[in-house]
């Protein structure tokens, strides 16, 4: 369209020049003459170089690497073409599209765990457009294609899916997170022939008060946890102490029956006589009388007790 304004007011503005060249033309002066004949040839001159110099760029377009051109003509997609250089009719409008992998960040995504506690998302989403959709895309949705289907959709499905589970349970399950958000895309994505490569989870945060709070209770958890494990320390030395005891027991029981087993063969040899004649291997070796209280019954034969010479 901006093509055909510029070649109508050249038009215009040659056919002006050259009405005026041609009544200059007319006019029996002879500069006059002159001067109307060099403004008719500027006028032809210069109309056929701009329509060449204009129609070669309304018509040259170089297409990027990794782009397609979408060809508008008066308003309507009339086409597309592909990368390098490319000829179109000069009063068509060229919009080049990305087919790369594209990469797009998204920060603080607002979510909620099932006990409606706020959850922070970072993610990474890369998707890319099939080169032979861009035309039925442009139609259909039309250039802003990535805001209209893509970004309203990542939020919302990151929100449906943490949902799903507790504050605590989201981080250990954020590749489930992960992998159904990404399905989900791909089946909303696809029928427009936008393919989701890849997403990835970058970060997930949560508020400071509930980050505050966890940090409390997993400092009161290690304590019990040292508490509990003195008092395990404490119970596992009664323990030895009581087998200690119960060795050093079974030990003095055990000497107890052996005396006691003795002391019963003892008692069982033992005579009067023997007791006697112990009770004088006691006495000193000095000793040649010895008194006897009376009513003893002392039976020995008093020789016993002389000391041989």
């Amino acid at each position: 369209m901006t093509y055909l304004v510029v070649m109508l007011i050249l038009v215009i503005v040659a056919g002006i020049a050259w009405y005026v060249g041609n009544t200059m033309l007319r006019s029996t002066n002879v500069q006059t003459h002159q001067r109307g004949a060099t403004i008719k040839l500027a006028s032809l001159a210069g109309f056929a170089i701009l329509f060449l110099v204009g129609t070669f760029f309304s018509s040259f377009n170089q297409i990027p690497a990794g782009h397609v051109g979408v060809v508008y003509s008066f308003g309507s997609i009339i086409g597309q073409i592909e990368e390098g250089p490319q000829w179109t009719r000069p009063w068509s409008n060229v919009r080049t599209e990305n087919i790369q992998v594209q990469s797009h960040k998204f920060k603080k995504l607002v979510c909620f765990s099932s006990e409606t506690q706020e959850v922070y998302v970072d993610a990474t989403l890369n998707i890319r457009v099939s080169p032979q959709a861009i035309q039925t895309l442009y139609r259909n949705i039309g250039p802003n294609w990535f805001e209209v289907i893509v970004e309203p959709r990542v939020p919302q499905n990151f929100k449906d899916e943490t949902v799903k589970y507790t504050s605590v349970g989201i981080a250990p399950n954020r590749e489930a997170i992960r992998h159904d958000v990404t399905i989900r895309l791909e089946k909303e994505c696809g029928p427009h022939s936008i393919e989701v490569t890849d997403l990835l989870l970058d970060n997930i945060d949560f508020s400071d008060p509930f980050k505050q709070a966890i940090e409390k209770k997993q400092i009161a958890t290690q304590n019990a946890l040292e508490e509990e494990q003195k008092v395990v320390g404490e119970r596992h030395k009664a323990d030895q102490k009581i087998e200690a005891a119960r060795g050093e027991g079974g030990s003095i029981l055990v000497v107890a029956e052996k005396q006691a087993e003795a002391n019963s063969r003892l008692a069982a040899s033992l005579t009067p006589q023997l007791v006697q004649y112990s009770l004088v291997q006691k006495l000193g070796d000095k000793i040649e009388v010895m008194i006897l209280p009376a009513g003893q019954n002392f039976i020995l034969d008093p020789n016993a007790l002389m000391k041989k010479p």
